[in-house]
């Protein structure tokens, strides 16, 4: 199967070796290694990764939340770990934005404009939030982090939407929480492989579902969490 993939640590990535590395990487050779297939990992930007999967070049994506819109063209398999939205800020920023401590908080400042990556997707909360007319000036959308990241440190947007394990990734050089700070929690969602209805079957995904089942229920798959030092999902 085709696995379309975007930069994105600690869960998909290249090391210093260009070698593909990753949590999502490893946990789908070990699940495709129970469902007795093999992945061939193209990178691609996550739009292009979902249009891929509706017209089916793309047999497969990684991390996906379930939407309505994306449930028109693909199936979900059980959930094979959790991710957790954040909004982080500046550090410098931490006393001017201490009374954002909710959604609704969050709503009331119009002057706390938030980038997030274009067609992700952060939990049933903060998506009907960016659906109200008047948050859609005050959203910022990118194709790429290192945009939004640039953005925030410039000050063009005030809060970046991210998964905190995707921090480890912001920058090379230095501690990153010295200069960002999660200032908001957002949702916690189990997180499912999206397979493409157009060149994917039901049983295919049922193999699938067996093989996530039997992962969960060995060793290997709490040792691949650790080395991530990712949180299991509770049974």
């Amino acid at each position: 199967m085709v696995v379309g993939w975007t930069e994105w640590q600690p869960f998909s990535f290249r090391d210093k070796q260009q070698q593909l590395r990753g949590l999502d990487v490893e946990l789908v050779h070990a699940i495709f290694q129970r469902a007795g297939y093999q992945a061939k990992f193209s990178e691609m930007p996550w739009s292009r990764v979902l249009h891929e999967l509706r017209f089916g070049t793309v047999q497969l994506a990684m991390s996906a939340n379930i939407t309505t819109e994306r449930q028109q063209y693909a199936r979900f398999t059980h959930p094979y770990r959790e991710e957790q939205a954040v909004i982080i800020i500046r550090r410098q920023d931490e006393q001017r934005w201490r009374d954002i401590t909710s959604l609704a908080s969050l709503r009331e400042r119009a002057d706390f404009n938030i980038g997030v990556l274009k067609n992700f997707d952060y939990g049933n909360a903060f998506r009907q939030l960016m659906t109200e007319p008047e948050m859609q000036p005050r959203l910022q959308i990118r194709l790429r982090l290192d945009q939004l990241l640039k953005m925030l440190r410039a000050g063009r947007v005030q809060g970046l939407v991210l998964d905190p394990h995707g921090m480890q990734g912001l920058s090379d050089d230095g501690d990153i929480l010295s200069e960002f700070k999660i200032q908001l929690p957002l949702e916690q969602t189990p997180v499912h492989l999206m397979l493409s209805k157009e060149s994917t079957t039901k049983a295919q995904l049922h193999r699938i579902n067996q093989a996530i089942h039997q992962l969960k229920q060995s060793p290997d798959y709490q040792q691949i969490l650790d080395r991530y030092q990712f949180r299991s999902l509770q049974p």
